[in-house]
């Protein structure tokens, strides 16, 4: 019970970081970063796959209504968790972070290399769909391609820097 109380307090505080501070500050044409992902990177992997779904697309549609887009964060971030799963079934050894104590991907628990191109990984495909889903041109693809990995090294940037703050 307290850490679902843990993991809607971040939700929440990641939300209004997204919704009230990263949107609102003028980053550059390219870079817009989204903090609210790392909700998804600190969620324990032994959760009901389902469950995790259907809390991305109500968080994803929630990010939507504070942002005013259609439906283009909620389609992105449904997509990655889904994509995460079949990630999280590939590579890593459920019984082996039972062992370590872990219930979720870390920089401990599988090394630093690994967290990288997991998370980066990640962070780009959510990237690549939303905004080809914002500029939906294929006359746009450069400015998508740029835009997604601009803002992926500056999502993923907050994702360490939550991570070296918060220490879990």
């Amino acid at each position: 019970m307290i850490e679902a109380v843990k993991h809607i307090f971040i939700a929440i505080i990641l939300g209004l970081l997204q919704s009230y501070l990263i949107q609102e500050v003028p980053m550059g044409f390219y870079l817009k970063p989204m903090p609210y992902l790392m909700l998804f990177f600190v969620l324990p992997l032994d959760l009901n796959r389902f469950v995790v779904l259907i809390s991305a697309f109500i968080y994803g549609t929630l990010i939507d209504l504070s942002s005013g887009s259609f439906g283009t964060h909620s389609a992105a971030t449904l997509v990655m968790v889904f994509v995460k799963y079949y990630v999280d079934k590939a590579l890593i050894d459920f019984d082996s972070l039972k062992l370590q104590g872990e219930s979720y991907i870390g920089l401990e628990s599988k090394g630093w290399l690994f967290f990288v191109y997991y998370s980066l990984g990640l962070i780009f495909i959510h990237h690549f769909l939303f905004f080809g889903l914002d500029f939906f041109e294929i006359s746009s693809i450069i400015r998508i391609l740029t835009t997604t990995l601009v803002s992926t090294i500056g999502t993923f940037s907050l994702v360490l820097l939550f991570k070296s703050l918060f220490k879990k």
